[in-house]
């Protein structure tokens, strides 16, 4: 079991740490390049050629603009990170300080300022490394342009509908590889001999189960195993984690299968799709709450997430075996049926838009698209759902048109 701060390593650390630490190490090679070849002012060209002074001046002048403005976009970052936690989900945090064009910009900015203050460090009157301070100039075009899209990245961040399309693909591409495959049950995986428990060695959250590993140790192996755990959920040390059946013992394929599972402090929307969806909830949730009275928001979200339940409602979801290449069953994974999913995205809504008609007829425009393309048994799940949502619509005191204007929209789900 892998227990590593992916939020700390792709958060506002490890990539722009990385990219300023490496343009850092840049200057070294380049002033050593420009004392090995020293290059005499006059065979450059004008607008190459530059004195001492002009050198020193133009490195202190980008090292103190880059320190300047990485403090500036630091502090965007922060107003953005307060109204998205106001405004949108305190969750999408993570989101944000994963976002690449924080991150490249922040280390382009330290970087460039750490190698300007370096090559500054090493002119003087009997040195002057042209190459270097040219490349110092290049960064500092490089950076002005970045923080540019910087700013156009960060205006497109704090709107509501931008950042719901975005976390809606996410769930889609993780929706979508639960799709039934060819192959993919066989009904032939027995689990109760497996006798070689994998256990937690220490509390934390499923953020990825690395199936494609675990099908290729357990081929090696001949063996099964039984996974006992799903993405999103929380283990507590000595919890166990996969069952398998190493007819060997061996202990290295136990601990095989215990990397295979990535545990996190924090919960992430890596592989979890009820992560997602609890995002896309919340920021829904907030929209229709009295305080925020948002119903267009709310609208969006379900836009989105009906989106994502297109494919599982017309293909159905596969089950929790998967087979080798072989076809062979040798990996058992717990997952969402197509009932929980419809459940977990479906119930909070309608039962948060009691008396909103804007909201309740949405639903029923959504029910009824989903049921024009769902096979038969995800037409009967919908039905379920369409019902509860005209017995929510009544309980909520409607007038009489407004009751019988949405029970014509979901005709499929009033019985005869």
């Amino acid at each position: 079991m892998k227990f590593k701060s992916l939020v700390t390593l792709n958060g506002l650390l490890g990539v722009p740490g990385a990219l300023a630490i490496g343009l850092w190490a840049l200057a070294i090679p380049l002033i050593w390049l420009d004392a090995q070849f020293p290059v005499a002012g006059d065979a450059l060209p004008v607008w190459l050629g530059i004195s001492v002074d002009t050198a020193r001046s133009l490195l202190s002048t980008i090292a103190t603009a880059a320190i300047t403005t990485l403090g500036l976009v630091y502090s965007i970052m922060l107003v953005v990170f307060t109204l998205a936690a106001g405004n949108i989900a305190p969750r999408l945090l993570q989101r944000f300080s994963r976002d690449r064009v924080n991150q490249i910009t922040a280390g382009l900015l330290g970087g460039t300022f750490l190698y300007s203050l370096t090559v500054l460090r090493a002119t003087g009157q009997d040195f002057r490394p042209e190459l270097s301070v040219a490349l110092a100039f290049l960064l500092a075009a490089v950076s002005v342009l970045q923080v540019i899209h910087f700013v156009h990245s960060v205006s497109q961040s704090v709107t509501i509908d931008a950042e719901v399309a975005t976390i809606s693909e996410q769930l889609e591409r993780q929706v979508n590889r639960l799709l039934i495959e060819t192959g993919t049950d066989t009904g032939d995986f027995e689990d109760d001999s497996l006798d070689t428990a994998v256990k937690a060695e220490q509390s934390g959250y499923v953020t990825i189960i690395d199936e494609t590993a675990l099908l290729k140790l357990a081929r090696q192996h001949d063996a099964h195993i039984a996974v006992r755990v799903a993405a999103g959920d929380f283990v507590l040390s000595g919890q166990i984690l996969a069952m398998a059946g190493f007819t060997d013992g061996d202990g290295k394929a136990a601990a095989a299968v215990s990397r295979a599972i990535t545990l996190e402090p924090y919960r992430g929307a890596v592989d979890d799709i009820r992560f997602s969806v609890r995002i896309l909830l919340e920021i829904a949730l907030r929209a229709l709450s009295p305080g925020v009275n948002d119903s267009f928001t709310a609208v969006a979200c379900l836009d989105r997430i009906a989106a994502a339940l297109v494919k599982p409602v017309s293909e159905g979801l596969r089950g929790d075996v998967r087979c080798d290449d072989e076809g062979v069953a040798r990996l058992k994974v717990p997952g969402l049926s197509l009932a929980d999913l419809l459940n977990m995205s479906l119930h909070p809504l309608r039962q948060a838009a009691r008396g909103n008609i804007l909201m309740l007829d949405h639903l029923g425009v959504i029910l009824n698209a989903l049921h024009s393309v769902a096979g038969p048994d995800a037409k009967e799940l919908i039905k379920v759902h369409g019902k509860a949502l005209l017995e929510t619509a009544a309980a909520g005191n409607p007038i009489g048109s407004d009751l019988d204007f949405l029970q014509r929209r979901l005709d499929f789900a009033v019985d005869e």
